[in-house]
C-alpha cells in the first residue's frame, strides 16, 4: 500500500498444544454498550512458583478480551458468586496453573454464568518463554466459543521505522509487545503478508526498488522482482495464491498480477496514468487501486484480469491506499483534506462512506486486521508517526508503536479454534 506521494518522489529522485477438551457452544447476547460481559478470575497457582506466570497470564487474557471491541471484563469482588452478583455477566473463565518437569500446564475452564454450564474445558502445556502466546490462544478460543468468531490475538504487525538515514522493517505482536527488527540499514517500503511465515516488501538497497520475500520460519530472503524501475509489493490474494504489484517495468507505474516465484502472470492496466496500489478483495475477483488517469488520485475497481473499470470515490482530490477488508463489505482508504489526511470507509459500490475520525491527526495507509473490525494504520502527532490500532465499530483507538507502513498479518488457515491441536 504505498502512497501516491511517494512514488511521486521516487520518481524525481529515480503452539501450545489442547490435551483434553469438552466443548459446548452457546449463544451470547450482548449488553451495555453492544459488549459482552464476562468475568475473568485471577487464575490460579498451583504453589508459588506459579503465582507469578499465572497472573501474568490472566493479565493478558483480560487486555486480549478489552482490545477485540467484543468484551467488558469483569472483575470478580469479594464475595462474588452470590445471587445477585454480577448478574449482568454472561461467562466466566477461570483456570489453574502447575508445573510439568520444565513445562507449565494450564487447566482453563469457561462457564456460562448463569446455568454454570461448561462450555470448554482445556488443557493446555507450555514452556516459560510461551506464557504470552499461551494467553493470546486462550483468548482466541473465548471468542470463538462466546461469538463464534475467529480472534486476533496471535497475529502480528510489520510496520517500518525511520532510524536516521535507514527505515527499517519491524516486526510486533497485536498488543505492542515482542518487537524485533527484521531489516538494517535498509529503506524498506510496503512490506505485505503472504501467510503466517512469509512476507514481501520492497528495498533500495541495490539502487533499485527490488522486492525480496522473506521466510520467517525458514529464516531465508531472496530477490523476488529485481526489474529495474519500482518492484512495489501491493497485496496477496489467498483465493487465488497471487499476488497484485505495482510495476514500471516499461517505464509508466502499472499493475501486474504475479506468482509468489516472482512470475509475470498478467498485466492489469494499460494507462498513461500513474496506476498503484492494488488491494485485491477476499474473493480474488476484484482489485481496488489508485489512479490519477481522471486529473487527481482517486479510488478504482477493476475485475482480477483488469477489466471492467470503474471509479469509486466521487468526493475529495486527492485519496489513496485502498485497503479491502476481509469481510468484502468495506474498503478504507486515506482522504486528503487541507493538510490532513482523514481515514474512511466505502462499501464496494460506493453507495454508503463514512469518516472515521475528525480530529487533528492525519491518517494514511489503512491495513485490515483478519477479524475485519480492526485497522492499523498511520497516524501523524507531534511530527512524528505511529501505527494505531483502531475498533471500526466502537471507534476506540489505541498507539501500538512509533513507526508507519503497518501491515497485519492473517489467521493460520491450519485449524479454527475448539476442533482442537
Amino acid at each position: 500500500m504505498i502512497r501516491l506521494v511517494a512514488t511521486l518522489a521516487m520518481l524525481c529522485a529515480a503452539a501450545p498444544a489442547a490435551l483434553a477438551q469438552t466443548d459446548i457452544y452457546l449463544k451470547t447476547e450482548r449488553g451495555g454498550r453492544g459488549k459482552i460481559p464476562i468475568v475473568v478470575r485471577e487464575i490460579e497457582g498451583a504453589s508459588s512458583r506459579e503465582a507469578s506466570p499465572a497472573s501474568s497470564i490472566t493479565g493478558v487474557i483480560r487486555n486480549d478480551l478489552d482490545y477485540s471491541g467484543l468484551f467488558e471484563t469483569i472483575l470478580p469482588q469479594a464475595g462474588f458468586g452470590a445471587e445477585g452478583d454480577m448478574r449482568a455477566a454472561s461467562a466466566v473463565f477461570e483456570g489453574k496453573l502447575s508445573s510439568d518437569g520444565g513445562a507449565y500446564v494450564l487447566d482453563a475452564l469457561l462457564l456460562d454464568f448463569s446455568s454454570k454450564e461448561t462450555i470448554f474445558s482445556k488443557r493446555y502445556r507450555f514452556g516459560a518463554d510461551g506464557t504470552r502466546h499461551l494467553a493470546h490462544t486462550v483468548s482466541d478460543e473465548i471468542i470463538y466459543f462466546l461469538v463464534g468468531e475467529r480472534g486476533v490475538a496471535t497475529t502480528r504487525i510489520l510496520f517500518r521505522r525511520v532510524e536516521g538515514a535507514a527505515k527499517n522493517l519491524y516486526m510486533v505482536d497485536y498488543d505492542g509487545f515482542g518487537e524485533r527488527r527484521i531489516t538494517k540499514d535498509e529503506i524498506a517500503m510496503s512490506p505485505v503478508w503472504l501467510d503466517r511465515n512469509r512476507f514481501c516488501y520492497s528495498s533500495d538497497r541495490r539502487d533499485n526498488w527490488d522486492c525480496y520475500l522473506v521466510d520467517l520460519a525458514k529464516g531465508t530472503k531472496y530477490l523476488l522482482t529485481q526489474w529495474r524501475g519500482i518492484n512495489m509489493a501491493g497485496s496477496y490474494c489467498a483465493a487465488r495464491d497471487e499476488m497484485a504489484m505495482t510495476l514500471s517495468v516499461n517505464g509508466n507505474h502499472e499493475i501486474y498480477v504475479l506468482n509468489t516465484a516472482g512470475k509475470v502472470l498478467r498485466r492489469l492496466t494499460r494507462n498513461r496514468a500513474i496506476d498503484i496500489s492494488p488491494s485485491w478483495s477476499p474473493s480474488g475477483s476484484e482489485i481496488a487501486f489508485v489512479s490519477d488517469r481522471g486529473g487527481t488520485p482517486q479510488i478504482y475497481v477493476m475485475d482480477g484480469y483488469g477489466g471492467s473499470v470503474r471509479r469509486l470515490t466521487r468526493s475529495g482530490s486527492y485519496n489513496q491506499s485502498p485497503a479491502w477488508s476481509p469481510k468484502g463489505d468495506l474498503i478504507a482508504y486515506a482522504s486528503r483534506e487541507g493538510n490532513l489526511y482523514r481515514l474512511k470507509l466505502i462499501s464496494p459500490d460506493g453507495l454508503v462512506e463514512e469518516t472515521l475520525f475528525d480530529d487533528n491527526l492525519s491518517y494514511e495507509d489503512p491495513c485490515w486486521a483478519p477479524d475485519g473490525r480492526h485497522i492499523a494504520a498511520t497516524a501523524r502527532e507531534g511530527g512524528k508517526n505511529y501505527v494505531v490500532v483502531i475498533d471500526i465499530d466502537t471507534k476506540e483507538k489505541r498507539r501500538l508503536v512509533q513507526g508507519e507502513f503497518a501491515d497485519w498479518s492473517p489467521l493460520s488457515p491450519e485449524r479454527a479454534p475448539g476442533a482442537g491441536r
